[in-house]
């Protein structure tokens, strides 16, 4: 008897909880094409961003040794 009231429950539970999930959402065609333009324009702007960084930093000038000690850097 106790068995079967323990697998009664179990299927219950399983069933109920089964019925209140909810189900995995599905996007159009539409909706499909605006995530695309938006993680192509999202990629597009990290790449531009990458690009001006890298033109921003100056290369630093080598160091010169000038018997034995470093030379300071030249003034501007």
């Amino acid at each position: 008897m106790k068995k079967s009231a323990l697998i009664a429950a179990a299927v219950i539970t399983i069933l109920t909880v089964q019925s209140c999930r909810q189900s995995d959402e599905v996007m159009s065609p539409e909706e499909m094409a605006t995530l695309q333009k938006v993680q192509d324009s999202s990629n597009n702007m990290s790449d531009k961003n990458g690009t001006n960084a890298l033109e921003i930093e100056q290369p630093t000038p080598p160091v010169s040794e000038v018997d034995g000690e470093i030379a300071p850097p030249p003034r501007k």
